[in-house]
């Protein structure tokens, strides 16, 4: 993924874009398929035969095997990846499906031609999470002062408040992030893990202990850690961030900016401090276990990972910096301060938080 940009030596990137605005969209336009066009090897069971549809379009992998309905309204199949094709179907919110190929077809709005294929048809990717059913086998029965942290290793988890609750709290999705301070076993044999930070200040509900990965040291280590010259810069007419050491670029990935009336704030910045995970709340959303906020601002605008859309590209946010959570993941292990695995915050002292710019 690294890019090198040549520079001049009286550079300043405090006044001046780092590249004109046609190499830049063409940056924009290879962070645009970041997390859709990622996809690993194609695996034949996840296409279907040759001769099929899929061989009048541009096709890749699927991002991954399954699919969630993010969004509160229904989501429609199409018989052609494009908005104005007939629809066949029609899937509702939390529903799982396959996910079969990932096709580049005709945008619904300017910012996301991608869509995926499934067996009945073409579903565009703005709503549609994809996740894994990874069922875990380790359980951490003893658990160490003061946890460890864990993401979400299926398309939701079911948290209660006790492990023999008929009542689920609430769905904790996909590569949401938590610390877990306990582990009970059930009457039946079955092991529950307690969550704290994420979604209670105090220790609260219980998930399964097979619906949640848990991460590690070494899952969470510092990247390019003696790296000095490190810098984010933003650019938000062409929703995408770019990470840079020194002249190279090492990282980019699409975004999703404020939207008008909360726009993400333009300027110089340094991170201030950086957390695994958070419950963000406010007037019209309560989101657990918000992956990886790295903040900027001291009234909370941060970079995190992102589970309520798939729509990057395009402002979505309160003023954040929405961006896939594998991305933020990255972004969180690259960025100074160094974290410490057992702390929750992570402050910068002056001077030591990692510049972000954010331009227009």
């Amino acid at each position: 993924m690294a890019k090198r940009i040549q520079r001049n030596d009286d550079f300043d990137p405090r006044t001046r874009p780092l590249v004109n605005r046609r190499r830049f969209m063409k940056i924009a336009g290879a962070a645009m398929g970041y997390l859709a066009l990622r996809a690993a090897p194609v695996q034949a069971e996840h296409l279907d035969p040759p001769g099929s549809i899929l061989d009048l379009y541009t096709s890749n992998a699927a991002p991954e095997p399954w699919g969630r309905i993010i969004s509160w309204w229904s989501q429609a199949v199409r018989v052609a990846p494009h908005p104005d094709a007939k629809a066949v179907s029609w899937k509702a919110h939390d529903e799982v499906f396959r996910l079969h190929a990932t096709v580049t077809g005709k945008a619904p709005w300017p910012s996301n031609p991608i869509w995926y294929y499934t067996r009945e048809g073409f579903i565009h990717s703005g709503y549609v999470q994809p996740v894994r059913y990874d069922r875990q086998e380790e359980v951490i029965r003893e658990v160490p002062d003061p946890g460890f942290w864990v993401e979400v290793s299926v398309p939701y988890a079911e948290a209660r408040w006790s492990p023999d609750s008929a009542y689920v709290t609430r769905k904790l999705y996909y590569q949401t992030v938590y610390r877990v301070v306990a582990a009970v076993e059930d009457q039946q044999g079955a092991w529950w893990y307690r969550l704290q930070e994420g979604i209670s200040w105090g220790p609260g509900p219980y998930v399964p202990a097979w619906s949640v990965r848990r991460l590690t040291p070494a899952d969470l280590q510092p990247i390019s850690r003696a790296q000095a010259d490190k810098r984010i810069e933003v650019y938000i007419h062409d929703q995408v961030l770019l990470c840079f050491e020194g002249d190279e670029m090492v990282f980019n990935t699409p975004i999703a900016s404020g939207v008008h009336g909360t726009d993400t704030p333009l300027g110089e910045f340094h991170v201030l401090y950086k957390r695994y995970t958070r419950r963000m709340v406010g007037a019209d959303y309560d989101l657990a276990g918000v992956p990886y906020p790295v903040y900027i601002t001291q009234n909370g605008v941060a970079i995190h990972g992102t589970y309520w859309h798939n729509d990057y590209g395009q402002r979505h946010s309160h003023g954040c910096l929405n961006i896939p959570s594998s991305a933020a993941r990255w972004i969180f292990r690259w960025v100074d301060p160094v974290a410490n695995y057992t702390q929750y915050t992570h402050q910068a002292d002056p001077g030591e938080g990692t510049p972000v710019v954010v331009r227009f």
